[in-house]
């Protein structure tokens, strides 16, 4: 088949590109370990941006509540302990003793109030869809803070993991601006330097109450080629590319100082509608899409079995997930006779998508483009980058399909559903009440087991209007230089310290 033959030549063209060229890198060094990430953040004020992009320094730097462990599951980190009421409504954190942000102050539950209630009350924050939920907040005591909720949230811990504890005094005397270029956290890192779309420089801070991290100094640069990525890695330029393309993993296998793992992940990669544009107003076209394109030769061939097929939008790993949902079966020739019925003319619909975020970006969007094609309809693509792209989606203002990635990184469907399924959540561009409703029981149940089945139900309401196309979830595949002793979570994130430089033979 055509299609088919068409996504091998796209591999080998992914393949061809790679070539370790010297870079403009500065050399690794025995203390140093530089990352390799495909964008630069746009602000490092965790209280008004929650990007994905962005967590892999967020992390560091701040502190949260809990996190996510190895597991899945959320682990205590800023918090040592939590209970929660019976009805999922109330919990109540004690925090740790005798820590200090990075300019010396220590950090008191006034602190981690604060944090909490200036993105409460910032109505422009994309943070404030995490904490929509809080009522008010109590200061119990010294080391105790209470949460009220309006209404029983099973995963509160989870989405403690994501608000980012900041000085209060050092964020009302800095001012956002100032702050959001070299922030006062309390995380095993401390921001040195900032070199806008070039790298930012990490040190390890000596008082963290988690004790000193071994790698004392951590650069992560924005690299959006893929290639450069890879050939950086290959030159020493870089030690960690924690988002490996497919293509490339078997190849980096196979070569000297270099070792690759992968694992399942937490992102699913989907298309989404903007109903708004004529030729998508059609429920049929839209089906159309979702049939015309074939995911096991997108994830056997041109991802190399580094992704698996899905029909929604949490992984596996997610709370959430419906082990009973298929992916959509690959029928173009039931794609084209809706087509037809759609009445669609044949005008290019815009496709954009974030080039430098997604495993593979340009070859899979013109994978989708080809099998789209097929069926008679032509796409034109725009490949964006990340910063550019999310900025855009997030005002809901992608003119066509769009071509992107969903991972909630506390790994519960509770954050897809808040942020492109329900009309409160304003990321989507279609809603019904019904889905509204099915979202808000699932949200208040405390038992897992009827809160998992009125997940499924919703991801089955939403069906019948078909807002997105689930294609594939993209398993984690990371490289790192020989000496580099790291295990990746499915999240993808890397916790530097965490990371381990091992001594040469």
């Amino acid at each position: 088949m055509h299609t088919r033959r068409s996504l091998l030549t796209t591999t080998g063209a992914v393949l061809a590109t790679f070539q370790p060229a010297s870079l403009a890198f500065a050399q690794s060094s025995k203390d140093r370990v530089v990352a390799a990430l495909g964008s630069d953040v746009a602000t490092l004020d965790p209280t008004i941006n929650h990007a994905i992009i962005s967590y892999n320094a967020r992390i560091n730097i701040f502190d949260a509540l809990t996190d996510i462990g190895p597991n899945n599951e959320p682990i205590p980190r800023f918090a040592t302990q939590w209970e929660e009421s019976s009805d999922a409504k109330t919990w109540t954190f004690t925090i740790r003793t005798g820590a200090k942000f990075h300019n010396g102050d220590p950090v008191t539950i006034d602190d981690v109030i604060y944090s909490y209630q200036k993105i409460m009350d910032d109505e422009r924050s994309p943070t404030r869809i995490h904490v929509n939920h809080i009522a008010t907040i109590d200061r119990v005591s010294d080391t105790q803070l209470r949460f009220n909720l309006h209404a029983p949230f099973a995963p509160f811990a989870r989405t403690a993991s994501i608000i980012c504890v900041i000085s209060k005094r050092a964020y009302q005397e800095m001012g956002a601006d100032a702050f959001g270029k070299r922030p006062v956290g309390s995380g095993p890192y401390k921001v040195v330097n900032w070199i806008k779309d070039d790298r930012i420089e990490l040190q390890a801070f000596d008082d963290w109450w988690g004790g000193a991290a071994a790698v004392k100094s951590v650069w992560m640069r924005a690299v959006p080629s893929e290639a450069s990525r890879s050939a950086a890695l290959l030159s020493g330029e870089v030690d960690i590319v924690p988002q490996t393309p497919p293509a490339l993993i078997q190849t980096f296998s196979n070569r000297s100082g270099i070792k690759t793992k992968t694992g399942p992940g937490y992102k699913v990669v989907f298309l989404g509608f903007n109903p708004a544009n004529r030729n998508l107003t059609d429920l049929k076209m839209r089906q159309a899409i979702d049939m015309a394109i074939d995911r096991n030769a997108i994830t056997k061939q041109l991802l190399r079995g580094l992704a698996v097929p899905t029909g929604q939008i949490v992984a596996k790993v997610s709370f959430g997930h419906d082990s009973n949902r298929e992916p959509t079966k690959f029928d173009p020739e039931r794609a084209k006779q809706l087509v037809k019925e759609a009445g669609y003319q044949g005008e290019p619909i815009p496709m954009q998508y974030p080039s430098d975020y997604i495993a593979s970006a340009d070859a899979v969007a013109t994978a989708i483009a080809g099998y789209l094609r097929n069926v008679g309809i032509n796409v034109k693509l725009e490949g964006m980058e990340y910063n550019t792209f999310y900025s855009t989606w997030l005002v809901r203002k992608l003119p066509g399909i769009h071509l992107f990635v969903f991972g909630p990184n506390f790994l519960d469907a509770d954050s897809p559903i808040f942020s492109i399924f329900v009309s409160k959540g304003r990321r989507g561009y279609m809603f019904t009440d019904h889905v509204d409703e099915l979202a808000e029981a699932a949200r208040s149940a405390a038992d897992p087991n009827k809160r998992a089945k009125l997940i499924a139900d919703l991801w089955t309401a939403s069906d019948a209007y078909k807002p997105f196309a689930f294609l594939y979830e993209e398993n984690q595949a990371s490289a790192m230089r020989s000496d580099i002793e790291w295990e990746p979570q499915p999240d993808g994130f890397v916790r530097f310290w965490k990371v381990r430089r091992t001594k040469a033979p």
